[in-house]
């Protein structure tokens, strides 16, 4: 098998959810895929540029299913689906928060969260801030879903201390969608 960067973000990703991203180094990733380190600098420059190729391959998967037309239904599948995909990869938020948003996939992606924030009533000045917080909201989401969900079952529940017994806890996909419903109510003002 032939080093390409496409064998490498494989590898990558999988020693990613195998080993977490303390374990991605060069020198690993050139492990499993049964090479020196210095073969894998004739395609990838540094491990930024690692992460770059990693978030890219996992932006270029999300390809919501509705035309950019109707704005709202393209941004919650795109948000679900970017969602799914962030949840599939073991560290994908710290992948995200460190790399670059500068990769052609990611690039149209932000195009088309603006084209739909604009079709939604944003100003333009204020489409760049709107846009950030659509792919903030669904990195800090998955963030805070991944935390909870590593809390042992015989924790006891903080919220349930604070507001009693009858607090109800939702599940994850309805947190994300009602965050969603917030996050829109809210963009609505941005007109």
């Amino acid at each position: 098998m032939g080093l390409s960067q496409e064998t490498i973000v494989n590898a990558a990703i999988e020693l990613l959810n195998r080993e977490g991203i303390d374990n991605l180094t060069m020198r690993s990733l050139a492990a499993a895929l049964n090479t020196k380190a210095a073969s894998l600098y004739r395609h990838i420059k540094d491990k930024k540029d690692l992460y770059d190729m990693i978030a890219e391959n996992i932006i270029s998967g999300i390809k919501p299913s509705c035309g950019l037309s109707n704005a709202k239904k393209y941004l919650t599948e795109a948000a679900g689906l970017y969602r799914q995909k962030l949840l599939a990869l073991r560290d994908s938020g710290t992948i995200f928060t460190q790399s670059r948003a500068a990769t052609p996939a990611r690039l149209e992606f932000m195009k088309n969260s603006m084209i739909c924030l604009l079709h939604l009533g944003v100003s333009e000045n204020k489409c760049m801030v709107a846009a950030h917080m659509f792919n903030n909201y669904v990195l800090s989401s998955v963030a805070d879903e991944i935390m909870f969900r590593s809390i042992p079952a015989d924790i006891p529940n903080t919220y349930q201390t604070i507001l009693g017994t009858n607090f109800e806890w939702l599940s994850f996909d309805e947190q994300f969608n009602c965050g969603l419903d917030v996050l829109f109510t809210g963009i609505k003002a941005l007109k």
